[in-house]
Formats: structure tokens, sequence, C-alpha cells
């Protein structure tokens, strides 16, 4: 539930919002970004940058051997609010 908001939160601040489909999701350079521990999941993982959110979602593909399957959304032009909502900074 919590990757459901997140993302319908970050779609509606995002200045910017890019799908990545297939082996293109393995050019993403996440270098920078932290993960999500709020909405670790089985079918997918997001990462939080500096201005940015990146939703990868492998789960599906990887259960039916289908790694052309993966998608990526990236988020960008996110401010505080953007990034977070209501969810303190865990300092780390």
């Amino acid at each position: 539930m919590e990757s459901l908001a997140l993302t319908r939160h970050a779609s509606g601040c995002a200045q910017q919002i890019v799908k990545v489909t297939s082996d293109d999701v393995d050019r993403i350079v996440l270098d920078g970004y932290e993960p999500v521990r709020e909405v670790v999941g089985l079918s997918g993982t997001r990462w939080r940058g500096a201005d940015s959110l990146v939703a990868v979602y492998a789960g599906e593909a990887e259960a039916l051997s289908l790694p052309k399957g993966r998608t990526a959304f990236i988020y960008s032009g996110l401010d505080a609010w953007g990034l977070r909502g209501g969810v303190k900074d865990s300092g780390s």
C-alpha cells in the first residue's frame, strides 16, 4: 500500500516522468541514491536521490523469466515534499 501511495504522490509532484523498459533499466545510474526502505517489496524497489525518485518494477519479469519485461519510472524535479511527503528523513 505504501508503494502505491508513494507512486501517486511522486507522480503528482514531479516536473517530469520518464518510463524506461527492458535492458535500458540496467543503464539507470543509481550512484548517490538511497533505497526507500518504507516500500521495499517483492515486485519492485524505489530509490530516492537529491531531486528524483526511481521506481524499478522487476518482480513480475523475474517470476516469469522475462527480463525484457522490467520497467522503471524516473520522477524528476521533486522538492523535499515531493521526495518524502510526510515521512521524516532518517538522517542516513
